[in-house]
């Protein structure tokens, strides 16, 4: 299987990174919403992860194309036993405030973002693990709920926080972690700023971004207008028809999946022929050509892209057929009867007019709609609360940064997944049953079988496979990367 393609849109983004290639420098990024939090454990927000990523480290981490490296760890994790792997930390590690970054603090780490009590809406991402320990200053016992071979993945996306910011709960406001930026203002509806970690424990790792400004611009046309202006050197979600309007461009496919969350306990939507009916409706070839303007392409009816372990290209995506949605809706008694969609705007590229056009094709095939644009908090209270207490259907887009189904289809699928609404025991089960299926083989065999039964029972309406395009200015330097993170590191300011 592939990993995400990469594509540049413009040559110059091709030549070598300029090593060392000026003195330190200031830049500013557009983000089109601002963090819910800095605590880079409770949130499952792009924005918050855009900032706090910078601030906070992980054991592992992974290349720019998506091979699993150590980080704060010496070496990949190694297997004690079927439940019990053992990891081996840098010696003398410090987080920003001073404090030892040690094995005790990398289990309080683990353990907090697995305690329930904690309310992680990442919790999907570590359904795997049970505990952890400290065995001493630098080797942390990790204990997994059976066999969990996505663990090393887990620990790459696992961020490490201070023990004593996480214990007072100051720590979405005021973050702590080991990574090479701090920050130094947050100015709420206005600005964030990061500065260079002064005491970082690898320099020569971090390019030459002293200091780092995010604003948070939702439309799409002041952004691009923010970076002709020169008031901007990175903006996200550039619209396809303005690539050759901005001085580079550059995107990843495959890291950002569009769909439609249906609400299979609530509504019209417990009806299956509802949900199908909704697939067929709308024209995902369209939506890639035209709203797109090709920088996407049609979900093979599964919430997984190419390169995502799980990921089954044999799984046929619903054909637009509006007669066949029209029919569907009259035999389950829904023609004509009113359904609501939600939507963010800003967040995605397209996300707004996407929602939209879908809204269209739902109403042309016999529904009314009532659609709402929501604001950030709100929209994300309705995705991970299974829309309580309405029955609404959630337009959103998924990333998956573990690069494995586990993640995805525990969130999404599962019932009770923190964006999932349907109680399908049978479902439910082979995704459990996958997650500690050590054989390779086996566990796709598993994988397969959710997929289909959630390709059927139309959980979802499964979209396009499609990705963010950046914008930057002639300055600054940027590749994008599989696990579609933005680390200040990796920028190069040229001038």
């Amino acid at each position: 299987m592939r990993f995400t393609q990469y594509l540049v849109l413009s040559a110059s983004i091709l030549g070598a990174v300029h090593a060392g290639a000026s003195q330190a420098a200031d830049i500013t990024l557009a983000l089109g919403t601002e963090p819910s939090t800095l605590d880079p454990q409770t949130a499952q927000d792009g924005s918050e992860r855009a900032v706090s990523r910078n601030i906070f480290e992980t054991l592992l981490t992974r290349t720019p194309k998506g091979e699993l490296v150590p980080h704060l760890a010496t070496a990949l994790p190694r297997a004690i036993d079927a439940a019990t792997w053992e990891v081996t930390l840098r010696p003398n590690l410090k987080f920003s405030d001073g404090q030892p970054l040690d094995a005790a603090a990398v289990a309080a780490s683990i353990n907090r973002i697995v305690d329930p009590k904690t309310a992680s809406r990442q919790r999907p991402f570590f359904l795997g693990i049970k505990q952890a320990e400290a065995v001493d200053a630098t080797t942390v016992r990790v204990h997994t709920n059976g066999a969990d071979p996505a663990l090393p993945a887990r620990l790459s996306w696992l961020t490490i926080v201070s023990p004593g910011a996480a214990a007072d709960g100051s720590l979405g406001q005021k973050p702590v972690g080991s990574g090479p930026y701090v920050l130094t203002e947050w100015s709420k509806g206005n600005r964030i700023v990061l500065s260079k970690n002064p005491n970082y424990w690898n320099p020569a790792a971090v390019g030459n971004v002293d200091r780092a400004t995010y604003r948070f611009v939702a439309e799409p046309g002041t952004r691009l207008s923010g970076l002709r202006a020169g008031d901007f050197d990175f903006i996200t979600n550039v619209l396809p028809e303005d690539t050759k309007r901005v001085a580079k461009a550059v995107t990843l496919q495959g890291t950002d999946l569009p769909f439609v969350s249906l609400n299979a306990l609530k509504g019209l939507t417990t009806d299956v022929r509802v949900r199908q009916a909704l697939n067929y409706a709308v024209d995902k070839e369209a939506l890639a050509k035209d709203l797109y303007g090709g920088y996407a392409a049609v979900s093979r009816g599964q919430l997984l892209a190419p390169g995502w372990f799980g990921y089954d290209a044999s799984i046929e995506p619903y054909p637009y057929d509006p007669k066949r949605a029209t029919e569907l809706l009259k035999a389950a008694g829904a023609h004509g009867k009113t359904i609501d969609l939600y939507a963010p705007s800003g967040r995605w590229l397209k996300d707004k007019e996407l929602a939209e056009t879908i809204a269209a094709c739902w109403e042309a095939a016999g529904l009314k709609v009532n659609f709402r644009v929501l604001a950030w908090a709100e929209y994300l209270d309705a995705l991970n609360k299974n829309r309580v207490p309405t029955e609404a259907q959630i337009s959103s887009s998924h990333s998956n940064q573990l690069l494995d189904a586990d993640r995805t289809l525990s969130a999404y699928y599962a019932e009770g997944g923190v964006a999932a609404a349907n109680d399908n025991a049978e479902l439910k089960g082979l995704i459990d049953q996958a997650r500690q299926e050590a054989d390779p083989a086996k566990r796709q065999a598993l994988y397969t079988k959710a997929l289909k039964i959630g390709r059927d029972q139309a959980y979802l309406v499964f979209l396009l496979e499609g990705g963010e395009i950046f914008g930057l200015s002639k300055r600054v330097d940027f590749a994008p990367r599989v696990d579609g993170l933005i680390p200040l590191k990796d920028f190069r300011v040229t001038d």
